[in-house]
């Protein structure tokens, strides 16, 4: 009782989310859309939608990032879909001549993501149900009901794998790349080299808990991308960006930016680039 008291006091709308958690429960909340800015979500029984339906505007953060950035007739390719937000948000920003493929591994998930699709009457969308790795194959995941972010390497559900270089084969450039797969990044950048020598720009998620789950550090997911010629940056403030080192660090969960080429990515944003000393940042070394 008293850790379920301790949740309440750090909801910014402590009724609302009891209300949120009483519609899951009942299943009532699938009655319910929620409105985004230019698209809907179903509220379905899962964690995003909960947290979108609690404050609809709690992503605008990180979603300014896609907006800024994508442009019309992009090639988009997101792993790690979820409930579709940055899918549905990629879409609307490449217009009827570009195209996203949308990759998401949990069965359920998925199913989530594709009806959100359908409520929106998406067409320039390929849904993919597959987990990415390094590997072709089968991983265990975790099957959480409450949970939209179960994770590799825990529970009895199998699920298939295979590479984004054999998945997202489609020989044309990649405007963005977008991994967000609780930990299993490394993975993912692992089994794409062919993909990675034409995209333009990674948004990735990056979480040293989570990576400690899978036994590597952040410094070596980031030397992953500066060996494929990327150059890494972190999304400050509004339209501000900031350069940050392969040592860079974070006790939290944050999105880092891996870009090809800087000029090209100004062009795209028109996002100023700031000193890492004017940043709340965590490089090593910076602090030496």
């Amino acid at each position: 009782m008293k850790r379920y008291f301790k949740i309440l006091r750090n909801q910014q709308s402590p009724m609302r989310f009891v209300l949120a958690r009483l519609l899951m429960a009942t299943g009532l909340c699938r009655c319910l859309k929620i409105k985004q800015r230019e698209y809907l979500l179903r509220f379905h029984p899962a964690n995003l939608s909960s947290q979108l339906w609690i404050d609809p505007g709690s992503r605008e953060d990180s979603l300014r990032f896609f907006v800024d950035y994508l442009k019309p007739g992009d090639y988009v390719v997101d792993v790690g879909a979820n409930i579709g937000d940055t899918v549905l948000t990629s879409s609307r920003c490449v217009g009827p001549e570009g195209h996203v493929i949308g990759i998401e591994a949990h069965p359920r998930t998925f199913a989530f993501f594709t009806e959100n699709l359908r409520l929106n009457r998406i067409t320039n969308v390929s849904a993919i149900n597959s987990a990415v790795g390094a590997e072709r194959g089968v991983l265990r995941f975790s099957d959480d009901r409450r949970d939209d972010m179960n994770r590799v390497g825990i529970g009895s559900l199998e699920v298939p794998v295979d590479r984004l270089d054999n998945i997202a084969s489609r020989p044309q450039p990649v405007a963005l790349l977008k991994i967000d797969v609780e930990g299993y990044e490394k993975y993912v950048v692992e089994g794409a080299p062919k993909l990675l020598e034409r995209t333009q720009c990674v948004f990735f998620e990056v979480s040293s808990v989570h990576f400690a789950r899978f036994g590597y550090k952040t410094g070596e997911l980031l030397e992953q991308f500066t060996t494929a010629g990327f150059h890494l940056f972190k999304h400050v403030h509004q339209n501000e960006y900031a350069p940050i080192s392969t040592t860079y660090e974070t006790k939290t969960f944050e999105n880092l930016l891996a870009i090809r080429d800087e000029s090209n990515f100004r062009d795209r944003t028109s996002w100023i680039k700031v000193p890492i000393s004017s940043t709340t940042d965590h490089d090593v070394n910076q602090r030496t």
